[in-house]
Protein backbone atom coordinates (compact mmCIF):
# COMPACT_ATOMS: atom_id res chain seq x y z
CA UNK A 1 0.00 0.00 0.00
CA UNK A 2 0.96 3.63 -0.73
CA UNK A 3 1.61 5.48 2.11
CA UNK A 4 0.34 9.33 2.57
CA UNK A 5 1.12 11.78 4.96
CA UNK A 6 -1.74 13.36 6.48
CA UNK A 7 -2.64 16.47 7.61
CA UNK A 8 -5.78 17.01 9.79
CA UNK A 9 -8.38 19.77 10.04
CA UNK A 10 -8.63 21.52 13.43
CA UNK A 11 -12.59 20.25 13.01
CA UNK A 12 -11.79 16.85 13.17
CA UNK A 13 -10.19 17.95 16.88
CA UNK A 14 -6.41 17.51 18.07
CA UNK A 15 -6.53 13.93 20.02
CA UNK A 16 -9.03 11.06 19.24
CA UNK A 17 -8.66 10.74 15.58
CA UNK A 18 -5.03 11.62 15.62
CA UNK A 19 -4.32 8.59 18.27
CA UNK A 20 -6.55 6.22 16.69
CA UNK A 21 -4.83 6.88 13.13
CA UNK A 22 -1.51 6.69 14.03
CA UNK A 23 -2.26 3.59 16.43
CA UNK A 24 -3.00 1.72 12.81
CA UNK A 25 -0.08 2.73 11.80
CA UNK A 26 -0.62 6.30 9.82
CA UNK A 27 1.91 9.21 9.61
CA UNK A 28 -0.51 11.95 10.41
CA UNK A 29 0.15 15.46 12.17
CA UNK A 30 -2.63 17.96 13.49
CA UNK A 31 -2.70 21.51 12.14
CA UNK A 32 -1.65 22.54 15.59
CA UNK A 33 1.49 20.15 15.17
CA UNK A 34 2.23 21.51 11.85
CA UNK A 35 1.42 25.29 12.22
CA UNK A 36 1.83 25.45 15.90
CA UNK A 37 -1.74 25.86 18.47
CA UNK A 38 -2.08 29.29 18.08
CA UNK A 39 -1.54 30.22 14.18
CA UNK A 40 -3.69 26.87 13.83
CA UNK A 41 -6.75 28.66 15.67
CA UNK A 42 -6.29 31.66 13.07
CA UNK A 43 -5.19 30.09 10.07
CA UNK A 44 -7.41 30.61 7.04
CA UNK A 45 -8.40 27.63 5.35
CA UNK A 46 -6.86 28.81 1.88
CA UNK A 47 -3.68 29.28 4.18
CA UNK A 48 -3.21 25.39 5.42
CA UNK A 49 -4.41 24.39 2.07
CA UNK A 50 -1.42 25.59 0.93
CA UNK A 51 1.04 25.00 3.21
CA UNK A 52 -0.03 21.65 3.79
CA UNK A 53 0.09 20.83 0.13
CA UNK A 54 2.94 22.62 -0.19
CA UNK A 55 4.72 20.13 2.71
CA UNK A 56 3.14 17.05 0.01
CA UNK A 57 0.27 16.51 2.83
CA UNK A 58 -3.13 14.43 1.89
CA UNK A 59 -5.01 17.19 3.79
CA UNK A 60 -7.82 15.45 5.83
CA UNK A 61 -11.17 17.52 7.25
CA UNK A 62 -14.65 17.57 8.01
CA UNK A 63 -15.48 20.19 5.83
CA UNK A 64 -17.56 18.41 3.02
CA UNK A 65 -18.45 21.84 1.66
CA UNK A 66 -14.56 22.35 0.89
CA UNK A 67 -14.83 21.90 -2.79
CA UNK A 68 -18.07 23.88 -3.44
CA UNK A 69 -16.39 27.13 -2.23
CA UNK A 70 -14.78 29.10 -4.31
CA UNK A 71 -11.48 30.45 -2.89
CA UNK A 72 -11.17 27.16 -1.11
CA UNK A 73 -11.55 25.19 -4.42
CA UNK A 74 -9.26 27.97 -6.09
CA UNK A 75 -6.61 27.42 -3.52
CA UNK A 76 -7.32 23.34 -4.04
CA UNK A 77 -6.77 23.99 -7.77
CA UNK A 78 -3.79 26.46 -7.81
CA UNK A 79 -1.66 24.30 -5.00
CA UNK A 80 -1.91 20.81 -6.35
CA UNK A 81 -3.89 20.02 -3.12
CA UNK A 82 -4.81 16.35 -2.03
CA UNK A 83 -8.03 16.49 0.11
CA UNK A 84 -10.20 13.71 2.10
CA UNK A 85 -13.26 15.17 3.11
CA UNK A 86 -16.05 12.73 5.20
CA UNK A 87 -19.59 13.28 3.84
CA UNK A 88 -21.07 14.24 6.80
CA UNK A 89 -19.63 16.52 9.55
CA UNK A 90 -21.71 15.06 12.50
CA UNK A 91 -19.32 12.25 12.76
CA UNK A 92 -17.65 11.46 15.85
CA UNK A 93 -13.80 10.63 15.92
CA UNK A 94 -14.14 7.15 16.47
CA UNK A 95 -16.91 6.61 13.50
CA UNK A 96 -14.42 8.89 11.12
CA UNK A 97 -11.35 6.63 12.67
CA UNK A 98 -13.43 3.44 11.63
CA UNK A 99 -14.29 5.40 8.25
CA UNK A 100 -10.68 5.44 7.50
CA UNK A 101 -9.69 2.05 9.14
CA UNK A 102 -12.12 0.76 6.70
CA UNK A 103 -11.07 2.27 3.59
CA UNK A 104 -7.24 2.27 4.26
CA UNK A 105 -5.84 0.88 0.95
CA UNK A 106 -7.88 3.05 -1.04
CA UNK A 107 -7.37 6.90 0.70
CA UNK A 108 -3.87 5.74 0.75
CA UNK A 109 -3.55 5.31 -2.25
CA UNK A 110 -4.48 8.60 -3.17
CA UNK A 111 -0.71 9.36 -2.62
CA UNK A 112 -0.23 8.37 -6.29
CA UNK A 113 -3.04 10.20 -8.17
CA UNK A 114 -2.20 13.45 -9.18
CA UNK A 115 -3.36 16.55 -8.10
CA UNK A 116 -5.53 18.72 -7.73
CA UNK A 117 -8.54 17.06 -6.10
CA UNK A 118 -11.17 16.23 -3.47
CA UNK A 119 -12.57 13.00 -2.77
CA UNK A 120 -15.81 12.54 -0.28
CA UNK A 121 -15.30 9.97 2.06
CA UNK A 122 -18.83 8.11 3.38
CA UNK A 123 -19.75 4.89 4.52
CA UNK A 124 -19.85 3.60 0.91
CA UNK A 125 -16.31 4.55 0.26
CA UNK A 126 -14.34 7.61 -2.07
CA UNK A 127 -15.63 9.80 -4.60
CA UNK A 128 -14.53 12.18 -6.57
CA UNK A 129 -15.86 15.80 -5.84
CA UNK A 130 -15.58 18.30 -8.31
CA UNK A 131 -14.17 21.51 -7.79
CA UNK A 132 -16.14 24.47 -8.26
CA UNK A 133 -13.25 26.70 -9.70
CA UNK A 134 -11.39 26.48 -13.17
CA UNK A 135 -8.75 28.81 -14.41
CA UNK A 136 -9.86 31.14 -17.00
Amino acid sequence: MAAGRFLLDRSLGQRKLVTQLRGSGWDVVSLAEHFGDERSQRMLDQEWISGGAEAGFILLTKDHMIASRPLEAMSIYLNDARVVAFARGDLTAEQMGSMCLQFAPQIHRLATVHPPFVFSLSMHGLRRKRLNWQPN
